[in-house]
């Protein structure tokens, strides 16, 4: 069985934990699209991710 990494719990992990690092390294808003995008990478180790997901991780 493969492990499937892009369920909603992982989306609503990797949103908190923006979230939280966005706030702590006082990261722009400008760039939250971007660190958006490397942290979702990172912690579901998909190369690609969806822009409707990158949007409503970093919407308010």
């Amino acid at each position: 069985m493969t492990e499937n990494h892009s369920g909603a719990f992982d989306g609503e992990s990797v949103r908190r934990v923006f979230r939280k690092s966005a706030v702590e390294r006082l990261i722009a808003k400008r760039e939250w699209r971007m660190n958006a995008t490397l942290l979702a990478r990172e912690l579901t180790e998909l190369d690609e991710i969806d822009p409707d997901i990158l949007k409503w991780i970093v919407r308010k």
